[in-house]
Protein backbone atom coordinates (compact mmCIF):
# COMPACT_ATOMS: atom_id res chain seq x y z
CA UNK A 1 0.00 0.00 0.00
CA UNK A 2 0.92 3.90 -0.50
CA UNK A 3 1.50 6.09 2.28
CA UNK A 4 -1.01 8.84 2.42
CA UNK A 5 1.68 11.50 1.71
CA UNK A 6 3.90 13.19 4.03
CA UNK A 7 2.41 16.51 2.93
CA UNK A 8 -0.87 15.26 5.38
CA UNK A 9 1.39 16.47 8.32
CA UNK A 10 2.11 19.78 7.19
CA UNK A 11 -1.56 20.29 6.21
CA UNK A 12 -3.23 19.04 9.63
CA UNK A 13 -0.41 20.96 11.53
CA UNK A 14 -1.51 24.41 9.58
CA UNK A 15 -4.85 23.51 10.19
CA UNK A 16 -4.11 23.04 13.85
CA UNK A 17 -3.14 26.25 14.11
CA UNK A 18 -5.35 28.16 12.24
CA UNK A 19 -3.44 29.39 9.93
CA UNK A 20 -5.89 28.34 7.00
CA UNK A 21 -9.38 29.57 6.75
CA UNK A 22 -12.34 27.46 4.82
CA UNK A 23 -15.54 29.08 2.67
CA UNK A 24 -18.93 28.16 3.56
CA UNK A 25 -20.05 28.84 0.35
CA UNK A 26 -21.75 25.77 -1.17
CA UNK A 27 -19.67 25.16 -3.93
CA UNK A 28 -16.51 25.31 -2.03
CA UNK A 29 -18.23 22.82 0.55
CA UNK A 30 -19.26 20.10 -1.99
CA UNK A 31 -15.53 20.14 -3.67
CA UNK A 32 -14.42 19.77 -0.21
CA UNK A 33 -17.40 16.42 0.30
CA UNK A 34 -15.56 15.24 -2.61
CA UNK A 35 -12.35 15.32 -1.79
CA UNK A 36 -12.98 13.28 0.74
CA UNK A 37 -15.04 10.95 -0.78
CA UNK A 38 -12.20 10.41 -3.08
CA UNK A 39 -9.68 9.46 -0.24
CA UNK A 40 -11.82 6.71 0.55
CA UNK A 41 -10.63 5.37 -3.31
CA UNK A 42 -7.50 7.40 -3.86
CA UNK A 43 -4.39 7.85 -1.92
CA UNK A 44 -3.48 11.33 -1.18
CA UNK A 45 -0.43 11.35 -3.06
CA UNK A 46 -2.42 10.30 -6.28
CA UNK A 47 -4.90 12.89 -5.45
CA UNK A 48 -5.93 14.73 -8.73
CA UNK A 49 -8.30 17.15 -9.14
CA UNK A 50 -9.64 16.14 -12.12
CA UNK A 51 -11.20 13.14 -10.28
CA UNK A 52 -12.13 15.77 -7.75
CA UNK A 53 -14.27 18.12 -9.81
CA UNK A 54 -15.87 15.33 -11.95
CA UNK A 55 -17.09 13.71 -8.34
CA UNK A 56 -18.41 17.40 -7.74
CA UNK A 57 -20.28 18.09 -10.26
CA UNK A 58 -18.24 20.74 -11.42
CA UNK A 59 -15.02 21.55 -14.17
CA UNK A 60 -11.23 21.20 -13.01
CA UNK A 61 -11.17 25.44 -13.42
CA UNK A 62 -13.82 25.88 -10.75
CA UNK A 63 -11.66 23.76 -8.89
CA UNK A 64 -8.47 26.29 -9.25
CA UNK A 65 -10.57 29.47 -9.40
CA UNK A 66 -11.81 28.48 -5.88
CA UNK A 67 -9.07 27.00 -4.16
CA UNK A 68 -5.91 28.04 -6.42
CA UNK A 69 -4.54 24.35 -6.61
CA UNK A 70 -3.73 21.18 -5.41
CA UNK A 71 -1.96 22.14 -2.00
CA UNK A 72 -4.63 25.05 -1.26
CA UNK A 73 -7.16 22.66 -1.55
CA UNK A 74 -5.76 19.77 0.50
CA UNK A 75 -5.27 22.67 3.21
CA UNK A 76 -8.60 23.73 3.10
CA UNK A 77 -10.24 19.98 3.38
CA UNK A 78 -8.13 19.37 6.07
CA UNK A 79 -8.84 22.40 8.08
CA UNK A 80 -12.40 22.04 7.70
CA UNK A 81 -12.03 18.45 8.66
CA UNK A 82 -9.69 19.54 11.82
CA UNK A 83 -12.26 22.57 12.91
CA UNK A 84 -15.25 20.20 12.40
CA UNK A 85 -13.11 17.71 14.81
CA UNK A 86 -12.32 20.02 17.55
CA UNK A 87 -15.79 21.74 17.87
CA UNK A 88 -17.15 18.44 18.29
CA UNK A 89 -15.16 18.12 20.71
CA UNK A 90 -15.60 21.35 22.20
CA UNK A 91 -19.63 20.74 22.24
CA UNK A 92 -19.83 17.99 24.04
CA UNK A 93 -17.89 19.23 27.55
CA UNK A 94 -19.09 21.60 29.94
CA UNK A 95 -16.36 24.27 30.62
CA UNK A 96 -17.67 25.14 33.79
CA UNK A 97 -17.67 21.34 34.81
CA UNK A 98 -15.67 19.30 36.74
CA UNK A 99 -11.71 19.08 35.55
CA UNK A 100 -11.75 15.64 35.39
CA UNK A 101 -14.93 14.85 34.17
CA UNK A 102 -14.11 17.51 31.50
CA UNK A 103 -10.77 15.13 30.39
CA UNK A 104 -12.81 12.32 30.42
CA UNK A 105 -15.50 13.37 28.02
CA UNK A 106 -13.18 15.24 25.88
CA UNK A 107 -11.15 12.71 25.25
CA UNK A 108 -13.78 10.21 24.55
CA UNK A 109 -15.01 12.34 22.41
CA UNK A 110 -11.98 12.61 20.30
CA UNK A 111 -11.20 9.19 20.24
CA UNK A 112 -14.51 8.46 19.17
CA UNK A 113 -14.66 11.34 16.26
CA UNK A 114 -11.01 9.99 14.89
CA UNK A 115 -12.41 6.33 14.82
CA UNK A 116 -15.47 7.59 12.96
CA UNK A 117 -14.33 9.81 10.76
CA UNK A 118 -14.57 7.49 6.77
CA UNK A 119 -10.88 8.81 5.67
CA UNK A 120 -9.36 7.68 9.35
CA UNK A 121 -11.45 4.44 9.22
CA UNK A 122 -10.96 3.78 5.62
CA UNK A 123 -6.83 3.98 6.65
CA UNK A 124 -7.03 2.06 9.25
CA UNK A 125 -9.10 -0.55 7.63
CA UNK A 126 -6.29 -0.84 4.36
CA UNK A 127 -3.00 0.30 5.21
CA UNK A 128 -2.39 1.53 9.11
CA UNK A 129 0.89 0.95 8.89
CA UNK A 130 1.09 3.69 6.09
CA UNK A 131 -0.36 5.66 8.44
CA UNK A 132 1.31 5.52 11.33
CA UNK A 133 4.48 6.06 9.19
CA UNK A 134 2.43 9.53 8.00
CA UNK A 135 2.37 10.61 11.79
CA UNK A 136 5.92 10.28 12.38
CA UNK A 137 6.84 12.15 8.75
CA UNK A 138 8.36 15.25 8.63
CA UNK A 139 9.88 14.98 11.96
CA UNK A 140 6.70 14.05 13.59
CA UNK A 141 4.86 17.18 12.18
CA UNK A 142 1.36 16.16 13.10
CA UNK A 143 2.60 15.24 16.73
CA UNK A 144 4.55 18.69 17.10
CA UNK A 145 1.45 20.39 16.21
CA UNK A 146 -1.22 17.82 18.21
CA UNK A 147 1.39 18.22 21.18
CA UNK A 148 1.53 22.15 21.16
CA UNK A 149 -2.55 22.04 20.82
CA UNK A 150 -2.66 19.82 23.56
CA UNK A 151 -0.19 21.72 26.01
CA UNK A 152 -2.58 25.20 25.40
CA UNK A 153 -5.62 23.24 26.35
CA UNK A 154 -4.21 21.82 29.51
CA UNK A 155 -3.00 25.79 30.22
CA UNK A 156 -6.69 25.89 30.30
CA UNK A 157 -7.37 23.31 33.42
CA UNK A 158 -7.08 23.48 36.85
CA UNK A 159 -5.86 22.77 39.50
CA UNK A 160 -3.11 21.71 37.21
CA UNK A 161 0.16 19.39 38.40
CA UNK A 162 1.62 20.77 35.25
CA UNK A 163 2.74 24.42 37.05
CA UNK A 164 5.45 25.48 34.08
CA UNK A 165 5.27 26.15 30.42
CA UNK A 166 7.97 23.31 30.34
CA UNK A 167 5.74 20.94 32.11
CA UNK A 168 2.78 21.25 30.36
CA UNK A 169 4.81 21.05 26.61
CA UNK A 170 6.05 17.68 27.78
CA UNK A 171 2.47 16.36 28.96
CA UNK A 172 1.28 17.89 25.85
CA UNK A 173 4.29 15.59 23.75
CA UNK A 174 3.13 12.58 26.00
CA UNK A 175 -0.76 13.09 25.70
CA UNK A 176 -0.15 13.45 21.93
CA UNK A 177 1.07 10.18 21.33
CA UNK A 178 -0.91 8.60 23.75
CA UNK A 179 -3.46 9.70 21.42
CA UNK A 180 -2.03 8.29 18.30
CA UNK A 181 -1.54 5.12 19.46
CA UNK A 182 -5.03 4.81 20.98
CA UNK A 183 -6.31 5.14 17.35
CA UNK A 184 -3.87 3.01 15.70
CA UNK A 185 -2.92 0.52 18.13
CA UNK A 186 -6.13 0.36 20.44
CA UNK A 187 -5.90 -2.13 23.39
CA UNK A 188 -7.69 -5.25 22.82
CA UNK A 189 -8.74 -4.65 26.64
CA UNK A 190 -10.32 -1.45 26.25
CA UNK A 191 -12.99 -0.62 23.42
CA UNK A 192 -11.90 2.96 23.11
CA UNK A 193 -15.36 3.42 20.77
CA UNK A 194 -17.31 2.95 23.74
CA UNK A 195 -17.88 6.32 25.30
CA UNK A 196 -18.18 4.63 28.85
CA UNK A 197 -15.14 2.56 28.89
CA UNK A 198 -13.11 5.09 27.48
CA UNK A 199 -14.33 8.35 29.69
CA UNK A 200 -12.94 5.09 32.25
CA UNK A 201 -10.06 5.21 30.84
CA UNK A 202 -8.92 9.05 30.55
CA UNK A 203 -10.46 9.27 34.24
CA UNK A 204 -7.83 6.79 35.46
CA UNK A 205 -5.04 7.22 33.62
CA UNK A 206 -5.09 10.98 32.16
CA UNK A 207 -6.90 13.22 34.33
CA UNK A 208 -4.19 12.47 37.09
CA UNK A 209 -1.39 13.70 34.92
CA UNK A 210 -3.17 16.57 34.45
CA UNK A 211 -5.27 17.80 37.49
CA UNK A 212 -4.17 18.31 41.24
CA UNK A 213 -6.71 16.07 43.08
CA UNK A 214 -7.54 17.66 46.39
Amino acid sequence: MTAPSTSLGPAIGRALSGAVTVSGHETDQRIIDAVIAELLVTPLRKLALEDVARRAGVTRMTVYRRFGDREHLIDATFAREVARFLDGVSAAEDPDGDPTERIATGFATALRLAHSHPVVAHWLATSPGDLLETILADDAFILAAGSAFIATGIGEMGPLRASTEAERQRLGELLARLFAALVLMPPPSVDVTDADQARNLARELIAPLIVRVA
